[in-house]
């Protein structure tokens, strides 16, 4: 039995609101949505067949940051690009559904027989889909 028992990346963002409907394209909806208090979503986490995604806007991390002051100096509470690999059952539905999305690596076939595709979210993350072949 493995100690480790989940992992998800949370990604600190400036804004949430705007890469909602990118996941949602491929199925991942909100599950937890946590306002700021001015209207904006301060956390959010995306799931949907055993795969989960968070974001965290900056402002909230900060606000987390200084809640816990003994290890601010620690973290960053500014966005930061973060590359997602996410293996996918079909890459052409992945090519349907995010065909007005923003490819940053066209498909190719790499070495080891994964068929790929990279796009960027709203907020500037790079997501590699492949398709084991």
């Amino acid at each position: 039995m493995s100690l480790l028992t989940k992992a998800t990346p949370v990604l600190v963002v400036d804004s949430i609101e705007p890469v909602v409907p990118f996941w949602g394209k491929v199925g991942l909806t909100p599950t937890t949505e946590v306002p700021d208090g001015s209207g904006h979503l301060a956390f959010v986490i995306l799931a949907a067949a055993g795969v989960e995604i968070m974001y965290q806007t900056a402002a909230s991390v900060k606000d987390d940051l200084v809640k816990a002051a003994s290890v601010k100096d620690a973290f960053r509470a500014s966005p930061q690009q973060t590359t997602l690999f996410i293996e996918v059952a079909s890459l052409s539905e992945v090519e349907s559904r995010l065909q007005d999305e923003l490819v940053i690596m066209p498909k190719r076939t790499t070495f080891y027989g994964s068929t790929e595709i990279g796009y960027a979210d709203p907020a500037g993350n790079i997501v590699v889909f492949a398709e084991h072949n």
